[in-house]
């Protein structure tokens, strides 16, 4: 964790922890809140509905994290389609023409299991808490979600979210829906986090230096914020959380300025805060 969260998690004094709710919690890699975890300064709550990724989650947990083996969505019933590679487990069938047009694997995408299963809407979740940030990643099923969560999104700040822009799943919906929906919950687009881009097959392929040719798009993860030109709608503790997770989780320091600002304002914090913070961030960031 660098400096500058340091100063913001000594400094901002929220009333609870940072809370991340995590759908699709399969460890395939470290979380982008994997700075938090480590210094105990955040709650984690994770649902991950493949058998053995939900094992490996529960093995190495930590004492502020828990983790349910559900599947969230929209409160229907559902087949999860487990792949070979543990990442590309879906609700949707893989798509056909990602083989013909950008030859994807077929070993990776070979079907080895069906599970029937009735996934759960956050909202009917009894006494499911408050939440400051939804991380999502369910290689297609990520809107079905955001349907199942009115009330869950009402208190969230931000959204990282896998989108899409090339299908690999035949009807999963794309960019464009994903957009619509958090537009729908109140959420704007922020920022990228990544994209992924692939070299597109050719008889002259050998000949390519691949990393001057992945101009395929095909999907990243997306950041959302719920819209800052309603700061009406934001409580002091939302834009500490906020500030938060903008510093240690999707490195917008121009952001955790704006939220710092507001909270001087509204003298919620101390002046010298944004200062301070400028003072921790690394040289290569400042002037």
């Amino acid at each position: 964790m660098i400096q500058a969260t340091k100063v913001l998690l000594d400094a901002l004094k929220t009333e609870r922890p940072t809370r991340v709710v995590d759908v699709g919690a399969n460890p395939l890699t470290p979380p982008p809140y994997q700075a938090l975890t480590e210094a105990s300064a955040c709650e984690v709550i994770g649902f991950e509905p493949h058998p053995e990724a939900f094992a490996a989650l529960e093995a190495e947990k930590r004492p502020h994290e828990t983790f349910y083996n559900a599947a969230v969505g929209d409160g229907k019933e559902a087949t999860l389609n487990i792949y070979n590679e543990s990442g590309l487990t879906s609700v949707y069938p893989a798509y056909e023409g990602a083989f013909t047009y950008l030859g994807r694997s077929r070993r990776n995408m070979a079907l080895r299991e069906q599970l029937a299963l009735t996934t759960k809407k956050l909202d009917d979740i009894e006494g499911f808490p408050e939440f400051d940030l939804l991380k999502i990643d369910i290689q297609g099923g990520e809107v079905a979600v955001f349907q199942g969560a009115e009330k869950g999104l009402s208190s969230a700040v931000a959204v990282i979210t896998e989108v899409r822009f090339y299908p690999i799943y035949e009807n999963e919906p794309m960019l464009g829906g994903v957009d619509i929906e958090l537009r729908r919950h109140g959420f704007e687009l922020h920022k990228f986090m990544f994209q992924k881009a692939k070299v597109i097959p050719s008889s002259q392929i050998d000949r390519l230096k691949r990393v001057h040719h992945r101009n395929q798009i095909l999907d990243g993860d997306a950041v959302y914020l719920k819209d800052l030109g309603k700061l009406e709608t934001y409580r002091n503790d939302d834009l500490k959380h906020l500030a938060i997770l903008a510093s240690s989780v999707f490195d917008s320091h121009d952001l955790v300025l704006f939220c710092l600002d507001r909270l001087v304002e509204r003298r919620a914090i101390e002046a010298d805060v944004p200062g301070a913070y400028v003072d921790a961030l690394p040289s290569e960031l400042t002037k």
